[in-house]
């Protein structure tokens, strides 16, 4: 019973996690109260070269992707999963899971964004970046982007498991920041 409970709040409708989003500092009595808190005090951590593993779990546990975005969610400003099934015929990729300060949203089933032509065939060694704003509209997602100058990195572990974060830390500091997240997540699925 508290595991089914549990599992109702955790998801989330797209266009609930948009309106929270979009009106986050004016709730004043709300369920969301830990949301909109975590949210007002948010800061992007750095430091990621001090981590030695985002987390410690099997490489072919099913949660694994989603643990990895939550690991994820206190480093960068905001973040997508996208994933696809295993099916080498489908080349549809799903947002199935992001986060935004800090907070991570599970998308129910229908409300799972198709993102058409965000995930470029590249090797689970490549890092591919982009500008924000460009990044988001394909999926329309641009709710999502905090501070002008934003950028996109684009990680893809596996061939059915991506990830966007997005961060508004200056060029010289990004570099070194992506890097070692990029590093840290192909760590977790053993590259």
């Amino acid at each position: 019973m508290n595991e089914l409970i549990k599992d109702k709040i955790t998801r989330w409708s797209l266009e609930r996690v948009r309106f929270v989003l979009a009106h986050i500092e004016s709730f004043v009595e709300d369920e969301n109260m830990e949301v909109r808190e975590k949210a007002r005090g948010f800061s992007a951590q750095t430091g990621l070269g001090e981590v030695e593993s985002l987390l410690v779990t099997e490489p072919n546990d099913p949660k694994l992707p989603l643990q990895v975005l939550t690991a994820l969610a206190p480093f960068f400003d905001s973040g997508l999963l996208l994933q696809r099934g295993p099916n080498a015929e489908d080349s549809n990729w799903w947002v199935t899971d992001l986060f935004w300060r800090g907070s991570t949203f599970h998308l129910d089933l229908k409300d799972q964004v198709r993102a058409v032509g965000l995930v470029p065939e590249i090797t689970p060694l490549q890092v591919h970046r982009a500008e924000a704003e460009r990044a988001l509209n394909t999926v329309g997602m641009e709710f999502l982007i905090g501070a002008a100058g934003t950028q996109a990195y684009l990680f893809r572990p596996t061939p059915s498991t991506a990830y966007v974060v997005l961060s508004s830390l200056a060029a010289p500091w990004a570099v070194d920041h992506v890097a070692q997240a990029h590093t840290l997540v192909n760590k977790c699925f053993i590259y």
